[in-house]
């Protein structure tokens, strides 16, 4: 019952024909709406099989090249393999090298961090100071460590 206003009125319930209402839902749900819980279940797939990757029996040379120039870039990487097999590797293959190159430094930074190698050579040189490496002095380098 509505009781909002000074001129409520009741409202009868609507009357429901429980006979035809019996009768239409043998037909009802085939032209009925179709809901999202109505949509094909979710089925998943199996994994596929990762492609061998094409640098893969070259990985430990490329490793070697950058253990023994760490700025090395992935241009120059590309380049050498380039010429030791040019129907291979491309201009085009430029940023998967990037992305390899950048994954197998992060996983050194990670083997230096984790071993400790970096506070090995903690405190640095004063030459290293006076000079930088690579013509860089960073914060470290110059004593204003926070303390």
């Amino acid at each position: 019952m509505d009781r909002r206003g000074l001129n409520a009125k009741i409202e009868e319930p609507a009357v429901i024909d429980l006979q035809r209402f019996a009768a239409n839902l043998k037909t009802a749900w085939k032209s009925g709406e179709t809901r999202p819980t109505h949509r094909r279940p979710y089925r998943r797939t199996k994994p596929y099989p990762k492609r061998p990757s094409m640098y893969g029996p070259f990985e430990a040379q490329i490793k070697a090249w950058l253990e023994e120039e760490p700025a090395l870039s992935a241009a120059s990487v590309l380049q050498r393999l380039t010429k030791i097999d040019p129907s291979r590797f491309k201009e085009r293959n430029l940023r998967m090298v990037q992305r390899l190159v950048k994954a197998w430094r992060m996983e050194m930074a990670g083997l230096i961090i984790l071993d400790g190698g970096w506070m090995k050579s903690w405190p640095p040189s004063p030459s290293a100071v006076t000079q930088g490496d690579r013509g860089y002095v960073g914060p470290f380098a110059l004593g204003n460590i926070p303390r």
